[in-house]
């Protein structure tokens, strides 16, 4: 070989090296930014869930100050934005998303609890039991800020943040105790208010065997990425950071501040998360309400029926429900939520329309609307009616009449009667706040 050849193969070889090299620099370097963006993701979060945790204990405090049910009310609806929030801000931790544990019975619960105890508002002021009870869940909510705080001073692997705080938690909070209080909560679920931010259907949720799901053909990671990247218009590869457990088994994807998961099974979204900020307001909760339509018959998720809407943090949440021609089931329930500033879908979350969509062969009532409407009180003012499936308590389903009334106090009233046999199922009392609508 020539001493000329030699040199040139060194030469090239030389220039392979170095392309080689400052290529893997490059991506090396786009690999440590998008490491740390999703880090400063996972942080933010975390701030997010102990600002959160801290406005909970500082309401519940408050709670504990006040005499009277009605005062008590008031706080209710801090109470229920802020368990969302902190719920979100968990469900975008690594390893945040289990609906068991003692965090997220507590955050799920809380307001729900602060809420039902007004109904002592009737006797005037609120009882030594349910005084205890407020006094309980402050001592919980003070011991849960403590550990976030704790984690968010001390720990520096972001994997393990969800983690440990579940694990604080379940090791320093009075377990038995606050499953005590809250459990004699659920026996009272009929006579709690729920906000309608959250469907006043929704609390059985939980606990359904999901249809759409159970027996769906199973995809690869890779399928389900290219479904979530669809879904929301994202251009570049999402990052899988793992799986989800529970009745709805699901892949988890990221990148920055950007969070979803979608089910092995079926391939569907079930949830998403844009952890952004929220600037200054420029749309109208109507406005907002038209963006969460498109987005949904842009993927394909036709008649859903929007219900009712929420706006907190400049971040309205929309309720939908399937509308089954001429039926509005409540059970078939889809969240998206709305940045204010630029009409960007930021929230999505599909677990009951997962849970219990199915097609229905409904039949024509066996008795007529008029018929339904005797039934209602007289001192009642029907303002509207239409033909509505609910929850049963017992899991099932049951086709309704549902009456919107104003009493002559002027205050407003949900009454649902069957289209089987006349009877009066359900009747939700309306009380309307400054950031939402809460029914019991």
């Amino acid at each position: 070989m020539s001493k000329r050849i030699t040199v040139r193969i060194v030469s090239y070889a030389l220039a392979v090296i170095f392309a080689l090299s400052g290529f893997l620099f490059c991506e090396h370097k786009k690999f440590k930014k998008n490491e740390l963006e999703l880090n400063n993701g996972y942080i933010k979060n975390l701030n997010a869930l102990e600002t959160s945790m801290n406005n909970i204990t500082d309401t519940l405090d408050k709670a504990s100050c006040l005499k009277s049910g009605t005062d008590l009310l008031n706080l209710s609806t801090t109470l229920f934005c802020e368990g969302e929030t902190a719920k979100n801000a968990l469900a975008a931790l690594p390893n945040g998303t289990s609906k068991s544990g003692t965090l997220y019975k507590f955050l799920s619960q809380v307001g729900n609890y602060a809420v039902s105890i007004s109904k002592s508002a009737i006797n005037g002021e609120i009882s030594d039991e349910d005084n205890a009870g407020i006094a309980n869940l402050y001592k919980t909510s003070k011991t849960i800020s403590k550990i976030i705080s704790r984690v968010n001073e001390n720990y520096d692997n972001i994997d393990d943040f969800a983690k440990i705080i579940n694990e604080n938690v379940n090791k320093e909070v009075d377990v038995k105790t606050l499953a005590s209080t809250l459990d004699g909560l659920e026996k009272e679920l009929n006579d709690y208010p729920t906000l309608i931010y959250d469907g006043p259907f929704s609390d059985h949720l939980l606990n359904k065997q999901p249809l759409m799901t159970s027996n769906g053909k199973v995809y690869s990671k890779e399928y389900c990425r290219q479904v979530a990247q669809k879904f929301f218009g994202i251009k570049s590869d999402l990052n899988y950071s793992g799986s989800q457990d529970g009745k709805i088994k699901s892949y988890i994807f990221e990148k920055e501040n950007f969070y979803c998961c979608v089910t092995k099974n079926g391939g569907y979204v079930s949830f998403m998360r844009n952890g952004r900020d929220v600037k200054k307001a420029e749309l109208s909760a109507d406005e907002a309400v038209k963006k969460a339509e498109n987005f949904l018959e842009k993927n394909g998720l036709i008649n859903m029926k929007s219900t009712y809407y929420y706006t907190v943090d400049g971040e309205c949440t929309v309720n939908f429900a399937y509308m089954s021609d001429d039926t509005l089931c409540y059970t078939d329930l889809i969240k998206v939520g709305v940045a204010l500033d630029t009409g960007e879908i930021v929230f999505y979350e599909a677990t009951g329309y997962l849970t219990n969509h199915t097609s229905r062969p409904f039949e024509k009532p066996p008795h007529s609307e008029q018929e339904a409407r005797q039934k209602v009180n007289k001192r009642l003012m029907v303002k509207s009616s239409k033909l509505c499936l609910i929850p049963t308590d017992s899991g099932g389903e049951i086709r309704c009449y549902e009456f919107l009334c104003e009493t002559p106090e002027k205050s407003n009233v949900f009454v649902y009667v069957s289209v089987k046999n006349l009877s009066t199922v359900k009747i939700l009392l309306v009380d309307k706040s400054a950031s939402g609508v809460l029914v019991k």
